[in-house]
């Protein structure tokens, strides 16, 4: 599929009345459409985005990555809700409940990490996927980015715009599902992945960044029969060094990772 008919069925998709797991399904199964919020000059770390991670005893994110710089960490917690969320009341400027309650969910994640043992608890238990280690030292500074509703609904409307501009910050973002579908030609393909206790499961099938199995350590990893096929092939034009010597990296690591029965 090109990418002008991912594009049109995407768009075609927001049209429908869905709840929020069918898009965040065409997401995961379509990762240019992910969001590319606050991402620094060293893109999404490994290429990865995790789904559905959760912190705390009561909060998830529906996706979450990690973005570098040479200097700092950006941690991007990804809320989605629906394309059919509305904004405003009626024909009115006051905020709707859908809205409010959105809101009011983020700033239940930021008051949460305004504890330092919440977020030190937190970075430990996502520390796989923030590398190099060396680096993981640097400053993270978390990030938040809300996904809801459409740019109909006040894209013909500079004061409904401004009202809704006035609720970002610095560190949260505001964007409709429409804004997903641009620029899709700069935007990678990423692996999704699901994190557990003792590994990250990489739930997609194919190799998208030979990269990641340079940094990761392979034992922290759980793959698919069809992407451990994949590994074991080798060809990357990524080495890493083990006992003094260069071994191409994804035949290196495809000993080493649990693969999923099923």
């Amino acid at each position: 599929m090109d990418l002008d008919e991912e594009r049109a069925r995407y768009l075609a998709l927001l049209d429908e009345t869905r709840e929020e797991q069918a898009y965040q399904a065409y997401l995961e199964k379509h990762t240019r459409f992910i969001p590319r919020e606050f991402v620094q000059n060293h893109g999404i770390g490994l290429s990865l985005v995790l789904r559905k991670l959760p912190f705390g005893a009561d909060y998830k994110t529906d996706f979450f990555y990690f973005s570098k710089s040479t200097d700092d960490w950006n941690a991007v917690f990804i809320e989605l809700e629906t394309p059919s969320s509305r904004f405003f009341k009626g024909n009115t400027n006051e905020f709707h409940g859908d809205f409010v309650h959105a809101l009011q969910q983020i700033n239940q994640w930021k008051a949460w990490f305004l504890s330092d043992q919440n977020k030190a608890g937190f970075l430990s238990t996502v520390s796989a996927i923030q590398v190099p280690r060396h680096m993981a030292k640097n400053p993270t500074y978390n990030k938040f980015v809300l996904v809801f509703g459409r740019r109909a609904e006040y894209e013909g409307n500079e004061h409904r715009r401004q009202l809704v501009k006035a609720v970002e910050a610095d560190d949260f973002k505001i964007i409709t599902f429409d804004s997903l579908a641009e620029g899709l030609g700069q935007k990678w393909e990423l692996a999704v992945g699901s994190r557990h206790n003792q590994f990250i499961d990489i739930l997609s099938d194919k190799v998208i960044d030979a990269g990641m199995y340079a940094w990761m350590e392979p034992t922290q990893l759980q793959v698919s029969r069809a992407l451990h096929a994949e590994l074991s092939k080798g060809g990357s034009n990524h080495f890493i060094f083990r006992d003094g010597q260069r071994h191409e990296v994804l035949s290196a690591v495809a000993p080493l990772v649990r693969v999923r029965s099923a």
